[in-house]
């Protein structure tokens, strides 16, 4: 997440990644190479007076990047605002909001909010009504774990912050959905069991207003959110959510001519799938994948544990059609995947060995790849190495060259 801040603007980044860090010596904690360095120890300064040397910052969860200091000219005056998110150990360990603003080259405290919630779940600062200045927006829950939390946003008055929304969400993303060049807000709400919904809504003289609405599967539980593309460019909320013991549904909510829809049909094999696969940009070509499985032949009678399901990611177009993008065989025991190429899609089983298995033709029974584990010591280097983890290496026992090649085999951690 980029903040800008005077003119050519501020760049901050947080070197942890954690989810809250000791105030002790802010510059240590932040790099800002368009801040001037005397700006930076006032900025240090004046958060050693204000803060205690054990509170914490608190970074958003529901973030890119995790940072608890933003920095912008939110009223267009020409003089920044600092606003920093940290914990108060003595008061119940609840999350703070506090606000700086620069004036006569010094960073003077303004305001300060205290939340009475624990745990800060999402902050922005943007212009949501187009009117030239930025409303301060942040969500906060009881821990890290709760699925209700509340949304406030809060306007800049001159003197004081002034809270203009406060209602529940469960996740909330900012962008132009409708592609009208203004901010809309899509919120997730509502009770499990019950009914839940994904809700777009506008900001407007210091009120939320619904825009237009879509009821989502009400046993759901979201497990992952994602805020994405489709693959015809349509902005998309792709909703991974679990269902009964194992199964997982992804529900993709869009935008088109002038209300929520819901892409694709719910009981196709990628949406809806036997275990937990969640939706992400597999490919970093900026277009959400959804993850989905089908059983291989061979195994439709096997009990689930036992099957090597073969996993799908498609991209899909708002009218609800998809193109399939990776097709991969993935040992999560073993922590690697094998890509499957496009000729062999849908074509191929898989045949289990003692630690090993082979990726077999449908059609005349060839093998078309194999794979075999062991430990270091027991290797023998005359055969083909594929990857090797601290303790394992992979290799595969056949001289000839196969149907899909060695580069087609890939340890998990490489992809993370």
């Amino acid at each position: 997440m980029q903040i800008l801040g005077i003119v050519a603007g501020i760049v901050i980044s947080f070197t942890s990644l954690t989810g809250c860090g000791k105030v002790g010596d802010t510059i240590s904690l932040i790099q800002a190479p368009m801040l001037l360095s005397s700006k930076q120890d006032d900025l240090d300064k004046t958060l050693k007076k204000i803060l205690m040397p054990d509170d914490e910052y608190v970074y958003p969860k529901n973030a890119e990047k995790k940072q608890a200091i933003f920095i912008e000219d939110i009223d267009q005056d020409g003089k920044p605002e600092a606003f920093i998110l940290y914990r108060d150990m003595k008061e119940n360990r609840q999350a703070q909001l506090l606000m700086l603003k620069e004036l006569d080259g010094k960073w003077n405290k303004v305001f300060n909010i205290e939340t009475n919630l624990n745990a800060i779940d999402y902050f922005s600062l943007k212009d949501l009504d187009g009117s030239g200045n930025k409303e301060v927006i942040f969500g906060a829950s009881a821990s890290d774990s709760d699925f209700k939390k509340q949304l406030f946003i809060y306007e800049w008055d001159g003197k004081a912050l002034i809270k203009k929304v406060d209602r529940t969400y469960e996740y909330i993303d900012i962008d132009d959905y409708n592609e009208d060049k203004k901010l809309d807000i899509l919120i997730l709400d509502g009770e499990i069991n019950k009914l839940q919904s994904a809700e777009m809504l506008s900001y407007e003289k210091g009120q939320l207003k619904s825009r237009a609405l879509v009821d989502l599967n009400p046993d759901g539980v979201h497990e992952n959110v994602v805020s994405g593309k489709l693959a015809d460019g349509k902005k998309a909320l792709f909703i991974d959510s679990a269902l009964g013991a194992h199964s997982m549904l992804t529900e993709i909510v869009s935008y088109d001519n002038g209300k929520l829809v819901k892409v694709g049909n719910e009981k196709d094999g990628v949406l809806f799938k036997a275990y937990s696969l969640y939706s992400r940009d597999i490919n970093k070509d900026g277009i959400t994948e959804v993850g989905g499985m089908y059983i291989p032949k061979g195994f439709e009678d096997a009990a689930m544990a036992e099957i090597p399901f073969i996993y799908i990611y498609a991209d899909y177009y708002q009218n609800g059609t998809k193109q399939v993008t990776e097709e991969r065989y993935m040992d999560k025991g073993q922590h690697f995947y094998i890509t499957i190429p496009a000729k062999w899609r849908g074509k191929l089983t898989i045949q289990k060995l003692d630690k090993g298995v082979k990726l077999v033709d449908n059609k005349d029974k060839k093998i078309l790849f194999e794979v075999r584990w062991a430990n270091k010591e027991s290797y023998n280097e005359a055969k083909t190495k594929l990857g090797e983890t601290k303790n394992t290496i992979f290799y595969n026992n056949i001289n000839k060259e196969l149907y899909i090649e060695n580069n087609n085999f890939h340890l998990l951690e490489d992809e993370f």
